[in-house]
């Protein structure tokens, strides 16, 4: 079913996997390190590149973890990360970058089209059942530069311009622009804001540490704005 998907993706030929500066694959001891200075808690795996990052932000807890991944369209290893901020149950926006909404899009369409079904299957990730479901929107505080390398999918507009504030743009544009023209840079990367928390998926290549640290700082980025922009409404106190 997702074969296609998964050539979409594939890395190009004659590129491979940019190398990181010792020529080798980024080690969990890399990771461990970059994490001790940063005072970030890790536990690291059996498996090299396997591992958990966490913390706290304004006593909500965070989470990445890099394992085998659980989407389809993620080669190698996939970095996962979740931070239960209880913002607003109401809010669902998705910011993914354009070479992901391309590629999800053709699989939906597609989808539907093979088996002649005129309704999105509920069987597909939730992702791709956004897409199929919500429009992208588009603001003019929104950078050019963003928008061309990124696209943001909501149910509400206006909840998806409380939480894409300026710390989120600039985290996610800072990940494509170090990623320049490698293969990273057109790897899936996927931020999500619904049921109150907030989760990112990404291609983990371990070329570089700042593949990591740039999924560290666009979870954190997320959560913060979520945090102070779509918090969860007061309980409703019922009448005497």
């Amino acid at each position: 079913m997702f074969d296609r998907l998964r050539k979409a993706f594939a890395t190009p030929a004659g590129l491979g996997t940019t190398p990181s500066t010792t020529g080798q694959p980024v080690s969990s001891q890399d990771v461990a390190r970059w994490a001790a200075q940063q005072r970030i808690a890790m536990v690291a795996h059996a498996q090299d590149g396997h591992f958990d990052l966490g913390g706290d932000l304004g006593g909500h807890p965070w989470r990445l973890e890099s394992g085998p991944p659980t989407r389809p369209y993620v080669q190698g290893l996939e970095l996962r990360g979740r931070a239960d901020v209880g913002a607003d149950p109401d809010a669902a926006v998705m910011v993914l970058n354009r070479p992901l909404r391309e590629a999800l899009e053709r699989h939906v369409y597609s989808s539907i089209t093979d088996s002649l079904r005129t309704s999105v299957d509920a069987h597909m990730p939730e992702e791709m059942r956004w897409l199929a479901m919500y429009e992208e929107v588009k603001w003019p505080e929104l950078p050019a530069s963003f928008r061309r390398h990124f696209a943001v999918v909501a149910e509400c507009a206006e909840h998806a311009q409380r939480w894409v504030h300026a710390p989120l743009v600039s985290q996610l544009l800072n990940a494509v622009e170090e990623a320049a023209d490698g293969p990273s840079a057109h790897s899936p990367l996927i931020v999500m804001l619904v049921r109150g928390k907030v989760y990112l998926r990404a291609e983990h290549r371990r070329s570089s540490l700042a593949e990591t640290a740039n999924a560290t700082g666009i979870l954190l980025a997320a959560a913060q704005a979520a945090l102070q922009n779509l918090p969860s409404p007061p309980p409703t106190v019922p009448a005497p």
